[in-house]
């Protein structure tokens, strides 16, 4: 289940890429999120409907969901989850827009080193020796990504970071999304995953809609959007509904850390393939060496988890 999340996640950041091409970032953000919609809501009315199935199964607790009561709490979580992701949705769409996948993606792997660091400011929390070992290796693989300009020295990868929109994007895309796991967390334990999965993206979705209808006085421009590429809006909307729940039924089964590093692993490695097969993208195999070495750092920090 792992593996195969991995493989959906790794689909949706390539199905986002192929509509962030034709549409704008608001109205990607906006077809990726609604299309969740129709492979949610089945499970949710046929629980309500007392059609769910019996059995002591996992993926079914996650699928087969009603409506649960929200309390106020919860709406504030919410709101604050969908805030961080309505920015992190549009950075991502426009951080693919200007910049190659390969060199954009791999970015996404800083996101458990901030979290480590989230954890040290807010909770206290000692990384271990494999812990900083991790974060290190993660800034190796940074360098062997994107080493920038010769005449930039040292500071090359630094600097890139300014050059290069795209993977700048995607780097503030991870802090952000380093902080939502949290939040998440306690929402997802006052409803349920998947309902809180729908509850977000619908939050972004209504924000972006409504962003746009002001932005365009009307809808008209919108529908147009909507009509570009449907099937694969759709498909976008299988594959996250996909990866999620099943990495969140893997957590059953095997440590959440093999879970995340499986993810990262084939996440990365898909997108820079994807970039090179379906995009054009050139200088895969520099980028693809960056990208494992961020893995093996990525690996090691969640791995490596905090000292008491």
């Amino acid at each position: 289940m792992a593996v195969v999340s991995s493989v959906c996640w790794a689909g949706f950041d390539i199905v986002r890429k192929h509509v962030g091409k034709d549409m704008t970032a608001t109205g990607a953000v906006i077809g990726v999120t609604l299309f969740q919609t129709p492979f949610i809501a089945p499970f949710v009315a046929a629980t309500e409907a007392g059609w769910s199935p019996q059995g002591d199964r996992p993926l079914w607790d996650l699928l087969f969901v009603g409506i649960p009561e929200m309390g106020g709490t919860y709406w504030v979580l919410l709101g604050g989850t969908v805030a961080l992701n309505v920015l992190a949705n549009w950075l991502f769409l426009r951080s693919v827009q200007v910049s190659p996948l390969s060199l954009t993606t791999p970015y996404l792997s800083f996101t458990p080193v901030f979290t480590a660091i989230a954890g040290f400011l807010t909770f206290g929390e000692q990384p271990t020796w494999m812990g900083v070992a991790g974060i290190a290796v993660v800034c190796l693989g940074a360098f062997f990504l994107n080493p920038g300009r010769e005449e930039d020295g040292l500071l090359a990868p630094l600097k890139a970071l300014w050059t290069e929109r795209g993977s700048f994007y995607m780097l503030i895309v991870s802090v952000l999304w380093s902080i939502t796991p949290a939040i998440d967390k306690a929402a997802s334990i006052r409803t349920s995953f998947l309902w809180h999965t729908w509850m977000i993206s619908v939050g972004v979705a209504v924000f972006f809609v409504i962003y746009r209808i002001i932005k365009d006085t009307g809808a008209a421009e919108l529908l147009r959007e909507m009509k570009i590429h449907p099937a694969w809006l759709a498909l976008s909307g299988f594959f996250a509904v996909g990866a999620m729940t099943l990495q969140l039924a893997a957590y059953d089964y095997v440590a959440m850390a093999y879970v995340e590093t499986v993810k990262r692993a084939i996440g990365v490695t898909s997108a820079m393939l994807a970039g090179w097969f379906f995009f054009g993208e050139e200088d895969i195999a520099r980028r693809l060496l960056g990208a494992v070495v961020m893995v093996v750092g990525v690996a090691l920090v969640v791995s490596g988890g905090s000292a008491p």
